[in-house]
């Protein structure tokens, strides 16, 4: 897939409803009522980065709950899930768009450094030329200094 494929992807993505903030997900609590029946309800979940202490340098991120979802055939419920799967799809997407932009910025280098021997090459062919416009200046002084030195006598 090209960049602005993908560029176009994620725009369709982002056009089909609300996506889901990054670090949540649906969290279940279940209930036992005293006739037996049990319940199970949905929330939105997030992780929220806990402030490390003296004893705790390194603590790990708390849950906290963003939002109640309600049961499995609730509206929030059933959207939320959509939500989250379109979040990790445009993640997916953006990690591919990351890839090919780092493969084209490679290849460009590369392209770059294929460049580079020809190049070399060059400046290597101009130090030959330039060593031998200095040989034969000196050559030429000599042959010079020689006619003058016999043209004195």
């Amino acid at each position: 897939m090209s960049s602005s494929a993908l560029k176009a992807r994620i725009a369709q993505i982002r056009s089909q409803g609300i996506v889901a903030p990054p670090n949540t997900w649906i969290g279940t609590t279940s209930i036992t009522k005293k006739n037996g029946k049990r319940y199970t309800y949905y929330r939105l979940m997030k992780a929220v980065p806990s402030t490390p202490t003296e004893d705790n340098p390194k603590p790990s991120p708390k849950t906290k709950m963003v939002k109640y979802l309600g049961s499995k055939d609730s509206r929030a419920y059933q959207e939320m899930k959509k939500a989250i799967v379109r979040r990790n799809e445009i993640a997916r997407l953006l990690k591919k768009l990351q890839a090919l932009d780092k493969q084209v910025s490679v290849d460009q280098s590369q392209k770059r450094k294929s460049k580079q021997p020809a190049l070399t090459t060059l400046v290597m062919e101009l130090v030959t030329q330039v060593q031998q416009l200095q040989t034969e200046m000196e050559s030429l002084k000599r042959q010079l200094k020689t006619q003058l030195s016999t043209s004195e006598l």
